[in-house]
């Protein structure tokens, strides 16, 4: 792709950038938890039990909803780069074959023009943000776990 059709090159970063994104998800509700713990105090532990479960499902959530997430948006996004890719040279080819029936000189030069790769490309960006959307709705729902009332240990 990027030798026959280096133009295309930017417009495959999508997934790439849409996978780290489901990283940073991750980080962030670390980053939550970790501020949710607390140090013992007076000798005794404040950290309850159902505060530990709570957070420990929300990295749970997030977690498996993100690992979900990454294997869609992989597929998807390595599928509509190769179509698109492939339906970039097929146009490309189509438009050598009628220059060279117009007796005009072809060369096998990058793919300039697109043809209608462009309308798989919409549809591959679409279908990375659905499969996206599924690690985002484990991230809320870590969040709205995480931001339950704190329970403290009684003694």
């Amino acid at each position: 792709m990027g030798v026959n059709h280096p133009g295309g090159i930017i417009k495959n970063l999508v997934a790439i950038i849409m996978a780290g994104v489901l990283g940073i998800y991750g980080l962030i509700v670390a980053i939550i938890i970790s501020g949710g713990v607390s140090n013992p105090m007076n000798g005794g532990n404040t950290y309850s039990q159902f505060t530990g479960w709570a957070h420990m499902s929300a990295g749970l959530c997030c977690g498996f909803s993100c690992l979900a997430a990454g294997f869609a948006t992989g597929v998807a996004g390595e599928y509509g780069i190769k179509c698109t890719g492939l339906r970039a040279e097929l146009n490309h080819a189509k438009n050598m074959r009628s220059m060279m029936g117009m007796g005009g000189a072809a060369s096998a030069a990058e793919v300039v023009d697109e043809g209608d790769a462009g309308k798989l490309y919409i549809g591959s960006v679409t279908i990375l943000s659905f499969s996206g959307a599924i690690g985002l709705y484990g991230f809320i729902v870590a969040l709205i776990i995480t931001s339950s009332d704190y329970y403290p240990c009684d003694y």
